[in-house]
């Protein structure tokens, strides 16, 4: 064993070695522990930085589960069978086209050829999954899916305008892959997703449940783009562009409980439509319960244009002496509903609002968002038998059979006749009051807008 002495003394040599080694290659060390100094800053701080530069952050407002996010958020992942066109008509997508028995009653769509999913597998009709409630679905090939139905509807090709992906994953047909989706409890919080091209951005789409969150997220640059239905706060935002357009889709609509005591009266629900000023609207006016973009909407219907002598005269033959009326609001509305207060009240209907943030199971009159279908079928909403649907308890008998009549014809021109007089016999009878279609705000960042167009137009 080494004594202490000889244990000091070579301990001593080592030390002097290592110090002549500094001395010599000093500068040498320097530079080489700067640059790792500098890799790691630059891993831990600027990459994650310059990793985001080609991704896509889009915001969208609404709750959603996996079983129910829209196709329109999904259409950069996948396609559905049938889409809508810009009129509401049903075109092929994912099929070629389908067929129809002679009852109306079973349908076959037929898939285009050489389609892929993201998996590279070619699409097989039993890879297929779609659940329609009272539909019997059966994969007759490979090519083939059968839809069996209860009854005629001739609205049920877009019944079909739902995402689709192979069974058990979110393997698609778009551009974007889903690579991984962020849910709390069933509810979808993030979708993330990859192209298949390189030339493409990364997407990532964030759910927001009301459209302030939304608009924070827009503020602090946590989302890059997103449409809201209020964008006039980033007018003056140089940094960001704002497209408006108006969302033919969406009629912002009075709801009156026709079993109401005073809201039985059409004279009282004429009244309180024509007392409405329309300019104050954030929108396109609207004329009735169909898109105006509808291959089937009737711009000669009768016309609520504002006019207090009018609503005073039919609030006399009314016969209602001092109508009182609770106004029901959902939120969003909040600044409209004052406006309507002040026009009911101008006529001399007391008017007080009651601020909800769902639709109630009851109401007296309701300010609500009305989404509509690309289909004019709007069985649900106003015909007689559907209970759990239509919300005005809204009773006419003339209005019942064009319902049932459109719906089950699968003649093009004969529906669109029944749907002009549905909407000439709604109008008139106003069991709700059609205010506008509104504006919508899409905001997005400039430094992302051609990033944002690759996505749109995927090359």
């Amino acid at each position: 064993m080494l004594n202490l002495k000889t244990r000091t003394r070579r301990l001593r040599f080592w030390w002097n070695l290592l110090t002549a080694y500094l001395s010599k290659y000093k500068y040498w060390i320097t530079a080489c522990v700067s640059v790792v100094l500098l890799i790691i800053y630059l891993t831990f701080n600027l990459w994650p930085k310059i990793s985001r530069s080609n991704i896509v952050t889009i915001g969208y407002v609404g709750s959603y589960t996996l079983e129910t996010i829209p196709t329109d958020v999904l259409k950069l992942a996948t396609q559905s069978l049938i889409s809508a066109d810009k009129s509401g008509r049903p075109q092929p997508s994912l099929a070629s086209h389908w067929s129809l028995s002679e009852d109306g009653k079973t349908y076959v769509v037929f898939i285009k050829d050489n389609l892929k999913w993201h998996d590279s597998t070619a699409i097989d009709a039993k890879d297929i999954s779609i659940a329609i409630s009272k539909v019997n679905i059966t994969a007759l090939n490979n090519k083939a899916i059968e839809f069996k139905l209860q009854n005629p509807i001739s609205s049920f090709p877009l019944a079909l305008d739902k995402p689709v992906f192979k069974s058990k994953s979110f393997y698609g047909t778009g551009d974007f892959r889903i690579v991984d989706i962020n849910k709390i409890d069933s509810t979808v919080k993030k979708i993330s997703m990859l192209p298949k091209n390189k030339d493409l951005p990364r997407v990532e789409i964030n759910f927001y449940q009301n459209e302030q969150q939304a608009i924070n997220a827009l503020k602090i640059g946590e989302i890059k783009s997103a449409t809201i239905a209020n964008g006039k706060m980033f007018e003056k935002w140089s940094n960001l562009e704002i497209e408006k357009t108006v969302d033919t889709q969406e009629v912002i609509t009075i709801f009156y409980d026709n079993n109401d005591p005073l809201l039985s009266s059409k004279e009282l629900r004429q009244a309180l439509s024509f007392s409405i000023n329309k300019d104050q609207f954030e929108g396109q006016s609207a004329t009735g319960p169909i898109s105006p973009s509808s291959w089937v909407h009737n711009e000669n219907v009768k016309k609520y244009d504002y006019s207090v002598a009018k609503a005073k005269e039919l609030l006399s033959k009314s016969e209602i002496k001092d109508p009182q009326i609770i106004l029901t609001v959902t939120p969003g509305m909040e600044n409209l509903a004052e406006n309507i207060k002040k026009d009911w009240e101008s006529i001399g209907v007391k008017t007080s609002l009651d601020f909800k943030k769902n639709v109630p199971e009851k109401f007296q009159a309701l300010l609500a968002i009305n989404k509509l279908n690309p289909d004019p079928d709007q069985y649900g909403l106003w015909h007689s038998t559907q209970t759990q649907t239509n919300i005005t308890h809204f009773k006419n008998v003339k209005i019942d059979k064009l319902l049932e009549d459109a719906r089950i014809s699968l003649d093009e021109v004969k529906r669109k006749e029944l749907y002009l007089d549905f909407q000439k016999f709604i109008v008139e009878d106003a069991p709700a009051t059609f205010l506008y279609h509104p504006y919508k705000y899409k905001v997005t960042y400039k430094n992302i807008k051609h990033l944002i167009n690759k996505t749109e137009k995927p090359s």
